[in-house]
Parts: structure tokens; C-alpha cells; sequence
């Protein structure tokens, strides 16, 4: 299977990468469709949202401000129709590396010696986080 394009995340400043996206409700009020005839032949963003490394449609940064994760721009099938977006829909954990993984194919990356941000989010709010290597006990970080 391709890699797939990850999400941004932005969270105290910092930008991330998340591993495993958590993705858009099929309807909600503040999301709209768009059609991908709208999409320019020349924007490289909105072409890579329309292929098999972007297999749901779309790539979204997300931000986290006062304790809560917002929608704050997608690219791609789906349109903001005003944001940020407060992201009451997500619950559970987002996971990103604190630093990029490289190039590097000679390397192995396993859980064990990658570093990860940890953030626990219960109907879009924070409700944990911690910053730590693979398995084991993470350090914790104050969630705001």
C-alpha cells in the first residue's frame, strides 16, 4: 500500500506530522463537498489529494489552542465553510513524531527508538499529553 500523505498538526507553535489521521465526519455543518472539477491543473496540493497517496480525498491542518482541537484549513474533496472549526467530533489519541523521520532507507524506524507527541482528545478537547519514545511511560506535558 502507498504511504499515505499525513495531516499537519500545530500544537504550541510546533508543526507535526500525524501518523494516523482522525479524520471528518461524512456530514457535518461546517464542512462542505467540493467538487473536484473546481481543482486547478497546476495546484500540486489539490492534485496530490486526488491520488493513491491520499486515498481519503483530503489533507487537513490541525491546530490546538486553549486546550481544544480545531480544523484550521483542508485541502482537497472537502471545503471549511468558516474556520477554525472546533473538532468536537474527535475522540481518541493523535500520534506524531517530534522530529521528521528522514530518508534515511538504510534505518530502521521501530517504535522503540522514535520519539512521539502523544495527545489525548475527548469530543475536540484535550484532555492529555505526553511526549516520549516508542512503548513504555512517557514523560508528561502540560496539555495547554
Amino acid at each position: 500500500m502507498t504511504r499515505q500523505v499525513s495531516d499537519e498538526l500545530i500544537w504550541k507553535g510546533a508543526r507535526y506530522y500525524l501518523e494516523d489521521p482522525p479524520g471528518l465526519p461524512k456530514r457535518h455543518d461546517g464542512l462542505v463537498e467540493q467538487d473536484p472539477d473546481q481543482f486547478s491543473s497546476n495546484d500540486f496540493d489539490l492534485l496530490l489529494t486526488r491520488t493513491t497517496a491520499c486515498r481519503r480525498g483530503y489533507v487537513v491542518t490541525w491546530v490546538v489552542a486553549d486546550d481544544r482541537l480545531y480544523l484550521d484549513a483542508i485541502i482537497g474533496s472537502r471545503s471549511l465553510v468558516a474556520g477554525p472549526l472546533l473538532a468536537d467530533w474527535v475522540s481518541g489519541k493523535l500520534l506524531a513524531p517530534t522530529k521528521p523521520l528522514g530518508l534515511h532507507i538504510n534505518i530502521s524506524f521501530t517504535p522503540q527508538n522514535i520519539e512521539y507527541l502523544r495527545i489525548t482528545v475527548e469530543k475536540g478537547v484535550v484532555v492529555h499529553c505526553s511526549v516520549g519514545k516508542g512503548v513504555g511511560d512517557p514523560y508528561h506535558a502540560p496539555a495547554g
